[in-house]
């Protein structure tokens, strides 16, 4: 049997239900109510859908209503079948936030070498959008890749340098600290909170920080000065 669904816009459009993209949001109507689901991930090999659910609403969902949605289960395996008279509203993208239940799944189901393949996809992703300077979208795939795999040292890094380059000086700088709980001895993650810190005008928390990082690396010019740097702020 061909099932049909309908994209609610202000003109219905007729779309084979089989066809979900990932990102959509649709419902679907029980006793009156209505259901509505984010489409996380598709998987094909399975003939799978991988949802996030919002609580039921008693009218007919509009766009306006996502923003107030609660989302009640965070991920769930469904059958393909199970959404074929369901009607999509919108697509908005997957973010990281919306992947932390499928996360969890796979960590649960998997072998750590099958999920680290997607780990590796995000960061990937996530490198490309660096390049081009799409910081907010780069960020979000590093989150991704390191909700995931939480010891994921060098997206924590770079997701720092991102939020960096958009002046996030204080959300670097608790990144790097995450990053330094797995990365112990790191110069790079030390360094830079010395740089958030002298961004931020904390010239005392600076110093310490270069400080610090000089005696990991005595060779580092760089450290050096910073530090003559931030002594000279200090002396003003």
């Amino acid at each position: 049997m061909n099932f049909l669904k309908k994209l609610f816009t202000s003109k219905d459009k007729i779309i084979d239900p089989t066809q979900y993209s990932e990102g959509d949001i649709f419902y679907t109507t029980v006793n009156g109510k209505y259901y509505l689901h984010k489409m996380l991930v598709i998987e094909t090999e399975f003939d799978c859908y991988h949802v996030l659910s919002f609580s039921p609403i008693d009218h007919k969902p509009k766009i306006s209503d996502i923003e107030n949605l609660k989302v009640i289960v965070y991920h769930a395996p469904f059958d393909k079948k199970a959404f074929r008279d369901g009607t999509v509203l919108t697509n908005r993208n997957v973010k990281a936030d919306d992947l932390i239940g499928y996360h969890e799944y796979l960590r649960q189901t998997n072998n750590p070498k099958d999920y680290l393949t997607l780990a590796d996809k995000y960061y990937q992703s996530a490198l490309k959008l660096t390049d081009e300077n799409r910081y907010s979208e780069a960020i979000d795939a590093y989150s991704k890749a390191i909700d995931l795999v939480p010891s994921f040292f060098e997206a924590i890094d770079n997701r720092a340098f991102c939020k960096m380059d958009t002046g996030k000086w204080t959300e670097a700088i608790k990144d790097f600290e995450q990053s330094l709980i797995v990365n112990q001895i790191s110069f790079l993650a030390e360094f830079s909170i010395g740089e958030c810190y002298f961004k931020l005008e904390e010239y005392e928390k600076a110093k310490h920080q270069f400080e610090k990082t000089h005696q990991i690396d005595l060779s580092q010019e760089a450290a050096i000065k910073y530090l003559a740097m931030v002594n000279e702020k200090l002396r003003k």
